[in-house]
């Protein structure tokens, strides 16, 4: 290298204060030291940086150009140095969360704005997928941190039961069924059904179809959407009822009835704050202590 940041930093307080006896106080250091490595880092550029009389010292063009690219470097250095130990205590960091449909409706917003509230300097990037893509993507160390829905097994992946949701049917206000305040399979059983395609939601769906086939029944699908955007939607318009976890944020009465599903034995849907075990620091562990604070108001009795 043909200088170092010392150069720098010391050429720096020299073009600053434009005087050597002041920059040796600043830096704390003895005046011909400051001298000797100014002449070095001219030496070693081959150009003129100050122009030195008894009386005064100013700066080259040369100068005032490397004085800018002098304090962009050290200024840079300094903000990469403080971010790496920010880092390393888990108060600046990237977390990257994976939610599904039913989090993003429950616990992920209120976790989330736990977890900011408390670590403002890290940024939380959040990506909807379905359950299982969240397992792949946890393994292949894509995402730091999943909301799932069901259970699952591996090895390699840790949890926290965030969560426990009950099934609620959502029916457009007029329909016959909202005149009761509780609904039962059965009572769904003769109805038009809207639900999740498969690909988007494997779990839930998976879980409504086996609440239907224990009560020795099966569901009469009407129609299928990709989004709760899309089956709210389709609701509205009467083409049927869907089910999903609580009555969906942003969504008033006027527009859609929920009314909780009594099964026997009770459905349960759990959500748990999954992450990979060997992969864990400062920030995720934040995360997961504000997950628990958020937790108990979610479990259904």
């Amino acid at each position: 290298m043909r200088y170092d940041l010392k150069h720098l930093s010391t050429f720096i307080a020299v073009a600053e204060e434009l005087n050597f006896h002041r920059a040796a106080e600043r830096l704390a250091m003895a005046q011909p030291a400051v001298s000797r490595i100014v002449l070095e880092l001219e030496d070693r550029l081959g150009v003129k940086l100050l122009e030195r009389t008894t009386r005064k010292v100013r700066l080259t063009e040369s100068g005032r150009y490397l004085l800018e690219e002098a304090q962009e470097i050290l200024g840079r250095i300094e903000v990469a140095e403080n971010t790496t130990r920010l880092l390393a205590s888990g108060t600046k960091a990237v977390l990257r969360v994976g939610y599904t449909t039913i989090t993003g409706h429950s616990v992920m917003p209120d976790i989330t704005r736990e977890f900011r509230q408390a670590n403002p300097d890290v940024r939380v990037e959040l990506s909807y997928m379905t359950s299982p893509a969240q397992r792949d993507k946890i393994l292949q160390d894509e995402i730091d941190l999943g909301l799932i829905e069901g259970p699952f097994q591996s090895s390699e992946i840790e949890s926290r039961l965030v969560a426990r949701h009950k099934l609620w049917a959502l029916l457009p206000p007029r329909h016959p069924l909202a005149a009761k305040q509780r609904l039962t399979i059965e009572d769904l059983a003769t109805e038009e059904m809207v639900i999740g395609t498969n690909a988007e939601w494997p779990t839930f769906r998976r879980i409504v179809v086996d609440a239907f086939q224990s009560a020795g029944l099966v569901m009469k699908v009407a129609q299928e959407a990709q989004s709760l955007t899309g089956l709210l939607g389709l609701v509205t318009a009467g083409v049927g009822i869907t089910v999903f976890t609580a009555m969906p944020r942003f969504c008033g009465e006027n527009a859609i009835v929920p009314r909780p599903v009594v099964t026997n034995p009770p459905v349960l849907i759990e959500t748990r704050l999954v992450w990979r075990r060997t992969s864990i620091n400062m920030a995720k562990r934040r995360f997961i202590e504000a997950s628990q604070k958020v937790a108990a108001s979610y479990m259904a009795p």
